[in-house]
């Protein structure tokens, strides 16, 4: 897989992005988990230590540690995780918040055994998200789940074939299937429900089954 960063001037515009969608309002903040996320949780399939990258105000990552979870979450954006700090103290909660580039999500140090992902995936263009699945690796451990929510539907987004362009050699796709991606307009976006698994790098490349 690809290990090359993007350029720091495509971080400055995906964080200039970001600062305007807050400054806003972002139609991401419902003040509470996705009900995908939520789902996922129930059916047994989020165990471990599990890391919520591109957490944002990290609604998600509250939950799950709010049920007794190990958790962490990672956001390039300061005022997000600040915001999630204060949220997880008023509610009591111990959730391990960092500012970083899930690019090289290495840094953090840690392996996780679950990776939830609420609407990053397709933040990043097709030549950058081998990049980014070489960064899950890198913290994830041999057998241990990725559960992506991402758009299936306007610009952003992307196809089951690009989805197994962009994870390649080390991966699985074990399940693909539709799902809704809440906002704060009603109708929210029509996304996909991704979940892989990290074989290891001397793993075959894999494919749904």
């Amino acid at each position: 897989m690809s290990t090359v960063h993007d350029k720091p001037e495509v971080d400055e515009v995906r964080r200039t992005f970001f600062q305007s969608a807050y400054a806003q309002g972002a139609p991401w903040d419902i003040r509470r988990p996705q009900r995908a996320i939520i789902e996922l949780w129930k059916a047994g399939e989020i165990v471990g230590d599990v890391l919520d990258v591109g957490c944002g105000f990290a609604e998600n990552a509250l939950f799950l540690a709010a049920q007794g979870l190990r958790v962490s979450g990672v956001d390039m954006m300061e005022p997000a995780i600040s915001r999630a700090r204060e949220q997880a103290r008023a509610r009591g909660l111990a959730v391990d918040l960092n500012v970083g580039n899930a690019l090289r999500l290495a840094e953090l140090g840690r392996r996780f055994d679950t990776i939830i992902d609420s609407a990053l995936l397709h933040v990043f263009e097709p030549a950058t998200r081998p990049t980014f699945a070489a960064s899950l690796a890198s913290v994830l451990r041999p057998g241990g789940r990725y559960h992506a929510l991402y758009f299936r539907e306007g610009p952003r987004a992307i196809s089951p074939e690009a989805l197994r362009a962009a994870f390649g050699s080390g991966w699985r796709v074990l399940s693909l299937r539709e799902a809704h991606y809440e906002e704060t307009d009603p109708e929210g976006a029509a996304a996909w429900l991704a979940t892989l698994m990290w074989l290891g790098d001397a793993s075959p490349t894999g494919a749904s089954p």
